[in-house]
């Protein structure tokens, strides 16, 4: 599948360069830091310039044409269904309801998209990043342990996306560590965006070989395309909800790759059977951290010494709150599980979700060691979150 893509761009590459001789240049872009990203788009046909020749670089690019110059350079077939509202009427519409059909982008919540209104950084980058394919949890790389910006928290609608684009090196930020999200995109950023994806391709399959000295990797694509990539040290690899080596995927996981027209893979994401390293992952998430994967694990092998001394203090505290001596404690936190009392296990139970915030099922087949009552107790939590998630959210792209 890149194969061909690849011999596409150097056709289209050829051609275009043939254009580029026919091509008006347009009249205010000479010595502008942008110009060959412009012209690289204007001789596309990706952007235009003005009736008046000009392409006003530093002026503000709406909502609609941002939209319209993305479908052009993805070679979307147009769709004359309109599906938001406020689209009818708008130039080349039929290109911007093909971004919905496909699920780029969705509009807001009262069913308009706001074509004229300018487009804001972190706007442009999530559309950017859905377009390369990342449009579910399924194909997305959590990457909340990467901070490459002070200005984008954990918690902020694009941070995933905003991070995910800062490590294609589609990106940067404003000033210093500054992403300046809220703030309008000039029609020349927009062209250096646009002009970078360019060179990235996305496709699923599955994962065959990894080559650590060589550090090259083969990937059988779903078409029937077989690829072998170069990667570096910093490529962004992940399978199911926990970041990994390429050497940790499974032969049977399907798996979603970013590789640029260079044969360099920038993004692997696989997913495929559930471990209990993932369930361990997932629960430590599910206490923002307080307990980590190592010490979920080790919790339900009935050894509490792994367990951070704060949270081990604070659950000693809430066992002698619930009215236990000092050496009942003791002996309830040193014993193996399988020995002890049923109420003194509930009540272990209890005193661990109550301080690491985990739900109580969750904590009470922790104990118990089992992991089969923790994948649904954890699957149902995960639901749970992500609906929540939704409903908080602030903006929909």
């Amino acid at each position: 599948m890149f194969k061909h893509l690849k011999q596409l761009a150097l056709i289209l590459t050829i051609v275009f360069s043939l254009q580029t001789v026919l091509a008006a240049e347009p009249v205010d872009i000479s010595n502008h830091w942008a110009q060959d990203y412009i012209l690289n788009l204007v001789n596309n046909e990706v952007m235009e310039t003005y009736t008046d020749g000009t392409f006003k670089p530093d002026q503000n690019i709406s909502r609609g044409e941002f939209a319209v110059s993305l479908a052009r350079q993805l070679s979307l077939l147009p769709d004359n269904n309109t599906h938001l509202k406020d689209l009818a009427g708008y130039p080349e519409h039929n290109l911007i309801n093909a971004l919905i059909r496909d699920g780029i982008i969705t509009g807001y919540p009262d069913e308009t998209f706001r074509p004229d209104a300018p487009i804001t950084r972190a706007e442009m980058v999530t559309i950017m990043i859905k377009a390369l394919g990342v449009t579910d949890k399924q194909v997305l790389i959590n990457l909340e342990q990467y901070q490459p910006f002070d200005d984008i928290s954990n918690d902020y609608w694009a941070s995933d996306y905003i991070k995910i684009a800062e490590k294609l090196q589609l990106v940067q930020g404003t000033d210093g560590n500054h992403f300046s999200p809220k703030e309008n995109t000039s029609r020349a950023e927009a062209a250096k965006c646009l002009s970078k994806m360019a060179n990235l391709s996305a496709g699923t399959g599955y994962l065959t070989d990894v080559y650590p000295t060589s550090q090259k990797v083969s990937i059988n694509f779903l078409d029937g395309q077989r690829e072998i990539y170069d990667y570096s040290d910093d490529i962004l690899v992940a399978r199911n909800n926990r970041n990994i080596s390429l050497e940790e995927i499974l032969e049977t996981d399907k798996v979603f790759v970013i590789a640029d027209h260079n044969d360099n893979v920038k993004y692997v994401k696989a997913y495929g059977m559930v471990t209990q390293e993932d369930l361990a992952a997932e629960i430590s998430a599910i206490t923002n951290g307080v307990i980590n994967t190592d010490e979920v694990e080790e919790i339900s092998n009935g050894n509490l010494e792994f367990l951070r001394p704060k949270v081990r203090t604070a659950v000693k505290d809430q066992l002698i709150n619930q009215g236990l001596s000092i050496g009942e404690v003791e002996a309830i936190m040193s014993t193996d599980w399988d020995q002890l009392e049923s109420l003194s296990r509930d009540r272990l139970s209890e005193a661990i979700a109550i301080q690491t915030g985990l739900p109580l099922d969750i904590t009470r087949s922790l104990l118990s060691g089992d992991w089969e009552k923790i994948k649904s107790y954890a699957q149902i939590e995960v639901v749970q979150r992500l609906v929540l998630e939704v409903l908080n959210s602030d903006f929909i792209s």
